[in-house]
């Protein structure tokens, strides 16, 4: 192959590189047009635009101010900025923006404080939008909505701080201002569950206004009119408010139980008794609700009746320990001396509270304090006497002792 010939082969490949890359180059252009044209930036999504088709107001200072700010975040929680539309992780102490989006996954949750006092808490598996509806009002009370889809906690101080109105499907919902604690809770794509614990809660109904007061709630539907509002159900009773368990080696299956009757419960289970992080956090059909593989430790528990959607109050709260034991439990007897006459005796004797004591197999008379007995029959010439004390995770300790009856 001449000179020219390479150069003319080597000319053709550089002119075949450069029209790939041109041809790449032309369709990743392309692709971005693609994605301006169908997700435009700042475009607010569904939930930023109002039920009616009005679009959410937007600020005319030009001056972003925050609205709020995330607390207590667990597990897995996503944020958008009101104008992009890419989802980036959040952060405790973030602060809100107008139009923020904050989402939740399984087992996660979120706190959006507004001031201190005013907050909403959002369950698992949800989606807020928080809008300002009075931006350009300076001084006074701040106006929001609040769109969600899922779980939404809210508990509002008595300063009338925050005016705040929530809309989820299809509906839309006023806070009176003042003490108010309030849930919303989805019962489906399109049902959701108000109840009201504490103020009132107004929802815009076809006929008027539906007023729903503390201990009522009202259920939720796309497309369907509002109904009254009905009494919340009671608050059901535990059977065991402090529970212990104790283990040796592998955690015991807890059994939290409550009375009520058939239906459906929400149980929830803490490490700490104002349930400011919830561990379990579970829907329950009948009155009972088992736990594995807990850590030893405090932890508390409560539980509420919901019925068609509405969830009453909670039950007083229960504590649950989990103990485990490694050491074998002590032990004391008071043996008969070496040489003892036959017949009947007395045996005695001292070991930790709680455990079980045999006697030659059999079990002996316990008190609260750790004491027991047991009467034995001593026999002519050689008795062993062999003590066991077994405590409830199943350690156990020996004593034993050989004596000599004699008639």
């Amino acid at each position: 192959m001449t000179a020219r010939e390479r150069l003319r082969k080597w000319a053709g490949v550089a002119a075949e590189t450069a029209l790939s890359l041109l041809l790449v180059l032309v369709l990743f252009w392309l692709f971005i047009l693609f994605l301006f044209a169908v997700f435009p930036s700042g475009t607010p999504l569904k939930e930023l635009v109002s039920e009616s088709g009005e679009a959410s107001p937007l600020a005319r200072s030009g001056v972003k101010r925050p609205e709020a700010a995330l607390q207590s975040l667990v597990r897995d929680v996503r944020c958008r900025r009101g104008d992009s539309v890419a989802w980036g992780d959040a952060s405790e102490g973030m602060l809100l923006y107008n139009r923020d989006a904050i989402q939740t996954f399984d087992r996660s949750g979120a706190t959006i404080s507004f001031a201190p006092g005013d907050a909403l808490a959002m369950g698992s598996n949800s989606m807020v939008v928080v809008t300002r509806l009075n931006e350009t009002l300076e001084g006074g009370p701040k106006s929001y909505r609040v769109h969600v889809e899922g779980e939404l906690r809210g508990s509002f101080s008595a300063e009338k701080r925050v005016r705040l109105e929530v809309a989820t499907v299809g509906h839309l919902a006023r806070v009176v201002p003042g003490r108010s604690r309030f849930t919303f809770t989805p019962l489906g794509d399109n049902a959701s569950s108000l109840t009201v614990h504490a103020g009132e809660v107004r929802v815009q109904g076809e006929d008027g206004v539906i007023r729903v007061p503390a201990r009522f709630g009202v259920t939720l539907r796309r497309g369907v009119p509002v109904g009254p509002a009905l009494p919340l159900p009671g608050s059901p009773k535990l059977k065991n408010e402090n529970l212990l368990y104790r283990y040796r080696q592998l955690p015991p299956r807890v059994r939290f139980n409550w009375t009520g009757g058939e239906g459906v419960y929400h149980f929830q289970l803490s490490d700490e008794p104002r349930f400011r992080k919830v561990l379990l956090d579970s829907r329950v059909s009948g009155t009972e609700f088992a736990a594995g593989l807990l850590d030893a430790g405090s932890y508390y528990w409560r539980v509420s009746r919901i019925e068609d959607g509405r969830e009453g109050p909670f039950s007083r709260t229960g504590r649950c320990r989990l103990q485990q034991l490694l050491d074998p439990p002590r032990l004391l007897v008071e043996f008969p001396p070496s040489t003892v006459g036959i017949g009947s005796f007395r045996l005695t004797g001292r070991c930790q509270p709680g455990s079980t004591v045999y006697v030659n197999g059999t079990a002996g008379s316990m008190g609260d304090d750790g004491s027991f007995s047991h009467e034995i029959e001593l026999k002519s010439g050689v008795n062993l006497i062999r003590v066991e004390a077994v405590d409830q995770a199943g350690n156990a300790s020996y004593a034993s002792r050989v004596v000599y009856g004699k008639e």
